[in-house]
């Protein structure tokens, strides 16, 4: 028990580090971020529940936005909606059909969902015109992201970099 919560801290704090990091990265639209810090998130939809799994992804998204000052503005409930939205659809997606989806996938419907719930909240907050036209460039960015997140994901579990965390418990889909 005791392991468990230190390897979910460890997967939350691993998260939100390579998060803060990702804000260092140049790219040419503020609010697009390269989702490397999603690695050790998707890589956990096979060791966690789905509680473990919601605080991952939450506190990620907590620590990043605290890190940056946007914590409880409306970055954050841009970010925040997306993460919720993450959660709710992939992890029962990716347990449903693990046996016939790859960390690929998972990083492409992951990104997509993310991004919907963003553009859904944004539209509360911003008019309906600029969040088309960067909806859509979030939409390609994440879904080109998603690809290369799920690329590394698949490269990982495939090298069974799991065993150092947990033990041979991780390296079944099943």
């Amino acid at each position: 028990m005791i392991k468990d919560k230190k390897l979910v801290a460890f997967f939350a704090g691993f998260s939100a580090f390579i998060a803060v990091f990702e804000n260092f990265i140049p790219l040419p639209f503020p609010f697009l971020r390269l989702g490397f810090s999603n690695i050790p998130i998707m890589l956990g939809l096979n060791i966690f529940n789905f509680f473990e799994f919601s605080f991952i992804v939450l506190f990620k998204t907590v620590f990043s936005h605290l890190f940056r000052g946007t914590l409880f503005s409306v970055p954050f409930l841009i970010g925040i909606s997306g993460a919720i939205l993450f959660i709710i659809f992939l992890y029962p997606t990716y347990k449903l059909f693990k046996n016939y989806i790859s960390f690929i996938s998972a990083g492409i419907l992951g990104a997509f969902f993310h991004n919907t719930g963003q553009i859904l909240v944004a539209l509360l907050f911003i008019p309906l015109k600029p969040v088309l036209f960067f909806g859509n460039i979030l939409i390609i960015f994440g879904t080109i992201f998603g690809l290369i997140t799920g690329i590394i994901c698949n490269i990982l579990y495939n090298k069974n970099i799991l065993r150092i965390f947990y033990g041979s418990k991780t390296l079944s889909k099943n």
